[in-house]
This record gives structure tokens, sequence and C-alpha cells, in this order.
């Protein structure tokens, strides 16, 4: 996946997360209120708050269809962001580990030739100064 569509696709992950805990927290504030005895004031500010949260997670579908995520990679079309974005930390794992695995076998090759090339053991070499 192309660096940019990563980052935008990140930059509106991030966004959705913050607007699910937005929402846990407009879930919280009706759960109190109807609980308490609050103002029809209260009552019509949070539920404006509500509507504005509505209208933010539109707005986020749309920046999200931009991105033409299913236009790029037919095959998740219709598949959940969030799995898309596990799909991306699997990625980046898999190119982590294997960078790893190959500067390990150097690290080894290196070792091999330090010690009187690769054919020889580790102990050969060691036991031969010892006799």
């Amino acid at each position: 996946m192309p660096v940019r569509l990563k980052k935008e696709l990140d930059t509106v992950l991030s966004l959705q997360a913050e607007l699910d805990s937005s929402e846990r927290m407009l879930q919280g504030a009706w759960s109190i209120i109807e609980k308490a005895r609050v103002s029809q004031e209260t009552r019509d500010a949070l539920a404006s708050l509500e509507h504005g949260h509505k209208r933010l997670i539109r707005k986020l579908d749309v920046l999200y269809a931009s991105l033409n995520i299913h236009d790029r990679f037919p095959e998740l079309d219709g598949v959940n962001v969030g799995f898309v974005q596990i799909l991306l930390l699997a990625h980046d794992l898999k190119i982590n580990i294997c960078k790893w695995a190959i500067g390990s076998f150097f690290e080894w090759d290196k070792l091999d030739r330090a010690v009187g090339g690769k054919e020889k053991a580790l102990g050969k070499s060691f036991w031969s100064y010892m006799n």
C-alpha cells in the first residue's frame, strides 16, 4: 500500500477512534441526565451535541470513501475499516520481521567469517587454540 494512502488511512482511523470515544461520553452523559432532574435546556444542549456527533460520523464516512481504497484495492470492497487497519498492521509487522531475520542472518554470517569461515563450527576454532 502506498505510504501516502497509509498515512491518510491512519488519520481517518484516528478520527474514528476519537469519535468512538466521544460517542461513549455522550451515552454516559445521557444515562446520567435520564436519572437526574435537569432542565430542558440541558437536554437540548446534549441533543444538539449528539446531532453534531452524528453529522461528524457521516463526514468521516465521506472522508474514508474519498480515499478510494476500494477503487485501488477492489478486493477490500465491503471490508470493515477496522479490519483494513488490522491488515495494515499485519503487513507492517511482516516487513519488520523480514528485516530483522535478514539482519540476523547477516550477523551469523559475520560471526562465521570471524572464526575462520562458515564451514567451520565455532567450537572447532576454539579447541584448536587449546591444544
